[in-house]
């Protein structure tokens, strides 16, 4: 907390305890003159300003209903080769996907949930389609499930993204990292580490953005992402 500097409001407010005691020293005459100045000696407790609660590590691509999710181009790994990796990638079945999740970070905590929440920049009502993950810059950042990376690089909000492939429709995304360690149509394991925890994109302050997607839909990662470490 600090001082806030003086306005016309606050300079009465100290000057009124002086004239009060003025006109009392007047009022009582010589008598009183010993108690007016000591009224006019107070000195009222110094105006301070509140302070602002921290803002929380938050952010996301795009984030209105209008806009909808973004699609995340799969150029990079061509269609048969990426059959071929899934084909020969130890995949979970759709009821497993809940039951053998990595955590996507070391430690942390969760600074934003999904759903409708104000966008961190406009102050609007936005759709968060992910989960974020705030933590110190450069935490490492985990794969939850093994599967084919379909996607390596700068994405418009996303920032640095991250996007893998685990088969029978599961896909997950890790948004705004510092940097990547992975490559489009790299295999990756549950747990294995796969990028720093950075600000990238669109982005309030250090953390993971994490999606998870099921037949091009967007899940709750709550679902699915492990209470504890």
């Amino acid at each position: 907390m600090g001082t806030v500097p003086q306005t016309a409001t606050s300079r009465g407010a100290q000057l009124l305890p002086v004239l009060s005691g003025v006109v009392l020293a007047l009022s009582l005459g010589g008598a009183g003159f010993g108690l007016g100045c000591f009224y006019a000696s107070f000195d009222p407790a110094p105006v301070v300003a509140a302070v602002a609660p921290p803002v929380l590590p938050a952010g996301g691509p795009e984030e209105s209903d209008a806009a909808g999710p973004i699609v995340v181009p799969q150029a990079l790994v061509p269609a048969p080769a990426l059959a071929s990796a899934l084909a020969s990638t130890p995949m979970l079945l759709p009821g497993q996907f809940a039951e053998r999740l990595a955590r996507p970070v070391v430690g942390g905590w969760i600074s934003s949930h999904y759903g409708k929440r104000a966008d961190p920049f406009t102050g609007t009502p936005a759709i968060h389609r992910g989960m974020d993950f705030a933590g110190p810059a450069n935490s490492v950042i985990l794969a939850v499930a093994p599967g084919v990376v379909t996607w390596s690089g700068p994405l418009r909000g996303y920032g640095n993204l991250i996007e893998i492939d685990h088969g029978n429709g599961w896909v997950t995304r890790y948004g705004h990292n510092a940097s990547n360690f992975i490559r489009a149509g790299d295999y990756v394991k549950p747990g294995q580490t796969i990028a720093l925890m950075g600000a990238t994109g669109r982005a309030t302050g250090t953390h993971l953005h994490f999606e998870v997607l099921h037949q091009g839909r967007h899940m709750n990662p709550a679902r699915f992402v492990p209470r504890r470490t």
